[in-house]
């Protein structure tokens, strides 16, 4: 049995899998508990720089007085700027390697079709580029819609909806449709829709960064395990049915706008869920969203590959990736924080962890349960 063979079984036995990823995990927290004792800097990242919250100020200040020009080209350097934290940046940047490997894999790569990675590698910074424009939005409807983030539950769900749902799925959108041209050549669905999730990442990797400078990484885990993804099927199903609107007006047009509604009252539910107050115990209730998006997403690539001729399962990928940012995460927080608080990070977060690990594991191709 050669190599190949062997890797073709080996990584389609669950046994194997698990093992590989208790044992990353494991290796993870004996690091982290080595990067306490030797590395630990104290260095905190919740609060934003003092030079940093300035820079929004004025931004704001800047909408306040209705100077959307100057606001727009101000924006860059400002959105942008937190990148140059290696810390967070690095987090963010290994969240968008794993699930680019994922997507590479699952767009299915061969000598007669390599544009596909090149469509990918296009579509990341698009996504990036997307956040320039939302940001914009975000100030425009504060003053021009006086959409602002509240407390209560009917405001609170008016601006997770019409804003933060809606500002965030209509830049993406934006910014795929320079590539739309070229994804209705290729005439097929498969591409257009994991390329429309690579926007998707694109934009939940400069999103992340702002997530981990301001938390030290203590959100990681959740944003991998659910924002980052949500981001990558929300964009890619829309991305699908645009792509179909285009292709078959007449059948699918509606039904593209139907899927962009859905998906912006979706995300919108999700944000609120999780932050509204009056939801308290039914914040589980994003979780219930998170499955039924990917639920559609997974459905959707589970009809449109082939999988031949794979060595690697994509499952296998998907573990890897999974148990890799965990274990880092966990050693960046041991390293910048302490060895308590990443432990505390993790075991809060486990059981929902565990669900959207099963979650995954249903729903993709190459199932590894059946209930």
């Amino acid at each position: 049995m050669n190599w190949r063979s062997t890797l073709r079984l080996k990584t389609r036995q669950p046994a194997f899998l698990w093992r590989m990823v208790l044992g990353m995990l494991a290796v993870g927290v004996v690091l982290g508990y080595v990067a306490e004792k030797v590395w630990l800097t104290g260095a905190s990242y919740h609060q934003q720089p003092i030079a940093s919250q300035a820079a929004w100020e004025n931004l704001k200040s800047l909408s306040e007085q209705y100077q959307w020009r100057q606001l727009w080209w101000a924006l860059p350097r400002v959105a942008y700027g937190r990148f140059s934290q290696l810390g967070p940046t690095g987090l963010a940047v290994l969240g968008g390697c794993c699930w680019f490997a994922f997507l590479v894999q699952a767009i299915e790569v061969r000598s007669h079709s390599k544009r596909r990675l090149g469509y990918l590698l296009l579509a990341l910074p698009l996504g990036v580029l997307s956040i320039w424009p939302t940001h914009f939005m975000n100030f425009w409807q504060e003053q021009v819609w006086n959409l602002r983030p509240s407390r209560e539950l009917i405001q609170g769900i008016r601006y997770y909806v019409f804003s933060v749902g809606l500002r965030e799925e209509l830049a993406k959108l934006t910014c795929l449709l320079p590539l739309m041209p070229w994804l209705l050549r290729e005439r097929n669905e498969l591409v257009a829709m994991l390329v429309s999730a690579g926007v998707g990442l694109g934009f939940a990797f400069a999103e992340n960064v702002g997530y981990f400078y301001q938390t030290a990484g203590s959100s990681t885990l959740g944003r991998f395990l659910m924002a980052n993804p949500l981001h990558m099927t929300l964009t890619g199903l829309i991305g699908l049915a645009v792509y179909r609107g285009f292709r078959y007006p007449r059948d699918w047009g509606i039904h593209a706008l139907a899927v962009f509604v859905i998906a912006v009252i979706a995300h919108g539910m999700y944000d609120a869920c999780i932050d509204l107050p009056a939801f308290g115990e039914y914040s589980l209730l994003s979780i219930v969203i998170f499955a039924l998006v990917i639920y559609q997403f997974f459905a959707e690539l589970r009809s449109l590959r082939s999988a031949k001729g794979e060595v690697i399962s994509l499952s296998e990928t998907f573990l890897f990736g999974v148990s890799l940012l965990l274990a880092t995460t966990f050693v960046y927080l041991s390293a910048t924080q302490s060895f308590s608080l990443a432990c505390d990070v993790l075991m809060t977060g486990a059981l929902a962890q565990a669900v959207m690990v099963y979650l995954f594991l249903r729903e993709m191709p190459e199932s590894m349960v059946s209930v």
